[in-house]
């Protein structure tokens, strides 16, 4: 898994993005091993690193040393989530109470650049709709310069998500989270937990692909490409690809919509 990460890395630092973010293991030899990867990342790629950091199951003790293990290493992007709790038992006396607060203790420590979570569809645990939107307005008036959505398969969601939010005052960036289909089944094992949700018509086209590994990779590059397509009309100009240490597709969606990628030979170490 190292070596397909640092292969992924070096082929997606042709494409010149913002930034790589890097997910956070929350306990134990998990988390060492994303401390150590996106400390790594930083120092070995010209590509800026948006360390991933969770707040559930922690202290505030605990959660400031990673900070200011990233923070000494000079890593100044966090992607601030609230995470998975550990257990039934609560961390609001000893640790950050929410994901807000989180994000003040990161602004007021210094010169972080702080990304968030959006939900087009709705995160699972919300009360409702309304009461998501507020959430991320709080996070955003926090301190937070964008959020970065959950991934989506319709645009139509993801535009009237946009609309909601500059209705009720959010103005800063919303970037589109986009998950190529290498596996649909694996897609909608992970959609399930996070309440996205796969378009019906899915398993027609891919069915009628079932046994023509090349044809599903230009299947899934199409949709990914259309939906890419219809949001750039849309206004959008920047957007977030899970990419699950999976360069090709990313790379082909990239070059489809226009990228120019930046010969090997030219990147050099930060």
């Amino acid at each position: 898994m190292q070596r397909r990460l640092w292969r992924s890395v070096g082929q997606l630092e042709r494409l010149r993005p913002s930034f790589f973010s890097m997910t956070y293991g929350a306990l134990g030899s998990a988390q060492e091993v994303s401390i150590e990867n996106a400390i790594a990342m930083h120092r070995d790629s010209p590509v800026a690193v948006a360390a991933h950091l969770t707040c559930s199951g922690a202290t505030r003790v605990q959660i400031d040393d990673v900070v200011r293990q990233f923070y000494d290493a000079g890593i100044r992007r966090i992607v601030a989530l609230r995470g998975d709790a550990a257990s039934s038992e609560t961390t609001s006396i000893s640790g950050y109470g929410s994901v807000v607060e989180l994000i003040e203790s990161l602004v007021g420590f210094g010169d972080i650049d702080v990304s968030v979570a959006a939900y087009p569809e709705v995160h699972p645990e919300a009360r409702s709709a309304s009461a998501d939107m507020r959430h991320l307005r709080r996070k955003l008036d926090a301190g937070a310069q964008r959020a970065i959505t959950q991934y989506f398969f319709d645009a139509d969601c993801f535009l009237r998500f946009r609309d909601r939010a500059q209705r009720i005052g959010i103005d800063k960036p919303i970037i589109p989270g986009i998950l190529p289909v290498h596996d649909l089944d694996r897609v909608r094992l992970f959609s399930e937990r996070c309440g996205a949700t796969v378009p019906g018509s899915y398993d027609k086209l891919f069915a009628a692909v079932n046994n023509d590994p090349e044809a599903q990779y230009r299947l899934a590059l199409e949709l990914a490409v259309e939906l890419c397509e219809r949001l750039i009309r849309e206004g959008v100009d920047s957007f977030h690809f899970y990419t699950l240490n999976q360069t090709d597709m990313c790379l082909d969606i990239s070059m489809a919509l226009g990228a120019s990628l930046q010969k090997p030979e030219l990147t050099t170490a930060a």
